[in-house]
């Protein structure tokens, strides 16, 4: 199994992804609501790029059924029942809801690798899970760290590089680290025995506490607390 990390969140040709796996990260904090919504109960969540299209896609579906989730400038949205916060997303608001989602990053990260063979959210929540979901697909694996607003995203990376420990504490002999995998996984080394300081290091952590969302913080960056793998199939993300 050859694995790669794409650091920058440009979405390679679709020759390259058509026979990979991947797995989006946006530990900061679009996949780690989506995990967390899911473990709660939402039906599904579907990723759109835009607000407008939020509300136009809101609009198709019978009342009561969807919910819209989401941030711009880390913000909740005006409009919108929820913003980009885990903890909001509770049981017994979500349970047996569909969310669309749009977010800064992550969900355009979704349809930036939409033609890949599988894909599947992952964060420190379910890190292990996806890990194990990853080795037993036995396919060449892209890991795809959202990025912030473009540029790399330090947090998204060390994530990839715990998947990346992982994947080679179960079977060494057939990982293949690409140069960006081997970079991810040394940098996980150098934060594994403090998450939380890597999102007080990077831009968007800062940015985060600068906006009073220190607390989102601390649940982010806990790990395995779920064995959740969501997939993205068809437009939507769901339990497999």
């Amino acid at each position: 199994m050859e694995v790669d990390v794409q650091f920058l969140p440009v979405g390679p040709p679709s020759e390259f992804l058509s026979n990979r796996a991947v797995v989006v990260i946006d530990v900061l904090r679009a996949t780690s609501v989506i995990i967390h919504a899911i473990s709660r109960g939402a039906m599904e969540i579907i990723p759109v790029i835009t607000v407008d299209e939020a509300f136009r896609l809101a609009k198709t579906f019978p009342a009561g059924t969807t919910l819209l989730g989401g941030e711009r400038g880390s913000r909740k949205i005006p409009g919108f029942d929820f913003g980009n916060s885990p903890g909001e997303y509770v049981a017994e608001k979500v349970g047996g809801k569909r969310l669309i989602l749009t977010t800064t990053n992550g969900t355009r990260a979704f349809h930036a690798v939409s033609s890949a063979r599988e894909i599947l959210v992952g964060s420190f929540l379910n890190v292990g899970a996806a890990a194990r979901r990853c080795f037993e697909m036995g396919k060449d694996l892209l890991l795809f760290p959202s990025g912030d607003e473009g540029n790399f995203s330090l947090e998204d990376a060390v994530c990839g590089g715990m998947v990346i420990d992982h994947l080679i504490r179960q079977a060494r002999d057939s990982i293949h680290l690409t140069d960006a995998a081997s970079a991810a996984y040394l940098l996980y080394q150098q934060f594994k025995q403090n998450l939380i300081e890597a999102f007080h290091v990077s831009h968007h952590g800062k940015d985060l506490i600068a906006k009073g969302l220190e607390e989102d913080l601390f649940y982010c960056a806990q790990v395995d607390i779920t064995d959740v793998v969501p997939v993205f199939k068809d437009g939507a993300i769901r339990i497999d």
